[in-house]
């Protein structure tokens, strides 16, 4: 350590031990938090630009939300649509959007992944908000 008046510490263990230690407070607001925002984030696709297609075949009523997973220091949740096209039409290229005729104005690829970068920090309240009510 330099003579500079200041100190260092190590938090490797803060970081094992935190986890656990918010699971014990607040057992389950993490995942139902974390449950809620990936429903607000499937229902968001609905309403920006560009919207989930939807005037051919099911695509969205067959949206998904799976149980959310927790193992070791790791929380996630799968969310997203189960009908077998639904990964054709979000991943497909742009120069391949552009020359489909989206049967909805303003439907197109990446609904999911626009509406996930546009109201990223929507879902972290949410999240944050149901751990705040858990803790009330």
């Amino acid at each position: 350590m330099s003579n500079q008046g200041g100190f260092t510490t190590d938090f490797k263990d803060f970081e094992k031990s935190f986890y656990p230690l918010v699971q014990k407070a607040i057992p389950g607001a993490a995942e139902k938090g974390l449950f809620q925002a990936a429903g607000e984030m499937l229902r968001d696709g609905d309403k920006a630009l560009p919207y989930t297609p939807f005037k051919k075949g099911d695509l969205r009523g067959s949206k998904l939300i799976e149980k959310v997973k927790v193992t070791a220091g790791d929380i996630s949740v799968t969310a997203g649509y189960n009908i077998n096209y639904a990964a054709k039409l979000h991943e497909m290229s742009e120069e391949q959007s552009e020359k489909t005729a989206w049967s909805l104005p303003g439907s197109g690829r990446k609904w999911l992944e626009n509406s996930m970068s546009a109201n990223r920090e929507k879902y972290i309240l949410i999240i944050v908000r149901v751990i705040e009510t858990a803790r009330a």
